[in-house]
């Protein structure tokens, strides 16, 4: 089937991001153990998923009940949408972001943007360079029960743009982002920003771009 979507990570594929995530895992880490989670499990090493579902763990071998644990994990994500948001103001554009979903529109594709981040921050940064004008639909973290690399995150993205998983390609800058495609069934674009073992992509359809500039002819 021909492409009819393609689906773009945010933060360092459209954006260059200026979050703090060493800030972001530091609150998050201090609240955690404040309420419960056993002090000295997690680390700012981790993925912020990883410290999440570790401390779900934790919490539940302590016997919190369900209830108290999704309060927790609430406010969790709130101490991470504040983090973000402190950041909109010293982000900038991608080079080439704003000329590839310019094309991809003029093409008739729609244009969707899958992101770890929260949706007000991921709204404010697409707006704020111009993007958003070419975004049909924004899938974030707060959108859906379980983010990406979970493929229900997929899954809820090609829902919004009504297309099946062989019509659409997925494009991100980490390997975590070629996971998602890969179990949901998606074409991937890796663009190459970071030292990736490719390895981590076995399985998945990929291809390798060196900048956003290369996807609308990859496409």
């Amino acid at each position: 089937m021909p492409v009819r979507a393609v689906i773009f990570d945010l933060d360092e594929t459209l954006i260059h991001s200026k979050i703090d995530f060493k800030k972001m895992k530091e609150r998050v880490i201090a609240f955690l153990e404040k309420v419960g989670v056993t002090r000295g499990l997690l680390n700012t090493n981790m993925l912020n998923m990883e410290i999440t579902s570790l401390a779900v763990e934790d919490l539940h071998r302590r016997g919190f009940p369900e209830g108290e644990i999704r309060l927790i994990l609430s406010e969790a994500e709130e101490i991470m949408n504040r983090t973000e948001l402190e950041s909109v103001n010293e982000a900038s554009p991608i080079e080439g972001a704003q000329e590839t979903l310019k094309a991809l529109k003029e093409r008739g594709l729609k244009i969707g943007v899958m992101t770890r981040s929260c949706h007000e921050y991921a709204e404010k940064t697409l707006t704020k360079f111009g993007l958003r004008a070419y975004v049909d639909a924004i899938s974030a973290r707060d959108d859906v029960e379980e983010p990406k690399p979970n493929p229900r995150h997929a899954y809820h993205m090609m829902k919004l743009l009504g297309v099946k998983a062989c019509e659409a390609v997925l494009v991100g800058d980490h390997w975590l982002d070629g996971l998602c495609a890969k179990e949901a069934g998606l074409k991937f674009i890796l663009i190459l920003r970071r030292n990736i073992d490719l390895k981590m992509l076995e399985g998945c359809d990929y291809k390798v771009a060196g900048s956003i500039k290369e996807v609308a002819r990859m496409v």
